[in-house]
């Protein structure tokens, strides 16, 4: 059975990280193995909660997972709340991933041209490291820009022409100069009424497209990174996994928007899950 070892906090309430990619990866008939790096009440979402930081038990952890020497087909980092667990991180993939063993990395530190707030600039340097030893990475929009030093304002200027898929496919470059082989970059706006994933690579971009809905979900990018990766560790070519992911959000986004979920809440995805 193909493994994923999935590094990612787990919030008891908001539908978010590893209570996104657990039953995501399983009903994909990937055995998810979660590393968490905090565990919350809820996500941060919320007007507040509680968090415990796994900073100081991570390397123990993994110390364990040595012993039983497993071999990860798989490897999904998300949401990462310290500095000093991007260099544990770094190690964890000198130590568990090996030729053919797939780095997926979802960048989470921004949306909406903001930086969130619980991410420093430090952070945010770290991340952007480590999402250049990835094979894959999953940045929105925003995060793009971080990724590749752009202006996000002057990108979204560009909203719905085909010039910024243009744009999207020069700034890469940068990305692909460092090794990182694919780009999916998620939500841009291509087309009015639209929401546009694209797949940027070295032979051009490729994209995907689904409804748009008002307002932004909690877990989204968790949901949608752990499908790519749980689709192209079992085979599928990056285009067929960001169409099944693609497919699956729309049909759960517009569950939610239906049942007037509150954002912070989640999506309600659990009924889709046969969709994978």
């Amino acid at each position: 059975m193909k493994k994923v070892a999935v590094i990612n906090d787990l919030s008891g309430f908001g539908k978010c990280s590893l209570t996104a990619a657990i039953p995501v990866l399983s009903v994909q008939g990937v055995q998810a193995c979660p590393l968490p790096t905090a565990v919350l009440s809820n996500q941060t979402g919320y007007p507040d909660y509680c968090s415990v930081d796994f900073t100081d038990n991570l390397t123990s952890f993994i110390d364990q997972w040595k012993k039983l020497e497993p071999c990860f087909d798989g490897i999904l980092t998300g949401f990462v709340s310290d500095v000093k667990q991007i260099k544990i991180i770094e190690d964890f993939c000198d130590t568990f991933k090996k030729e053919n063993t797939l780095l997926v990395v979802d960048p989470v530190m921004a949306d909406n041209g903001k930086i969130y707030p619980v991410y420093s600039d430090e952070l945010c340097s770290e991340v952007k490291r480590l999402a250049m030893r990835a094979d894959i990475i999953t940045p929105n929009l925003t995060e793009f820009c971080v990724l590749t030093d752009c202006d996000y304002n002057e990108i979204i200027k560009n909203a719905y022409t085909k010039e910024i898929t243009e744009i999207l496919f020069e700034k890469s470059a940068y990305l692909f100069e460092k090794g990182i082989k694919t780009v999916i970059v998620t939500s841009v706006p291509v087309t009015e009424g639209m929401v546009t994933n694209c797949i940027i690579t070295l032979s051009g971009v490729e994209t995907v497209s689904s409804r748009k809905f008002a307002g932004s979900f909690s877990g989204t990018g968790d949901l949608f990174a752990s499908v790519v990766c749980g689709a192209v560790v079992k085979g599928d070519s990056v285009y067929d996994a960001v169409s099944r992911a693609t497919r699956f959000l729309e049909a759960s986004i517009s569950a939610t928007v239906c049942e007037c979920t509150r954002p912070e809440d989640g999506i309600c995805f659990e009924p889709f899950l046969k969709l994978l």
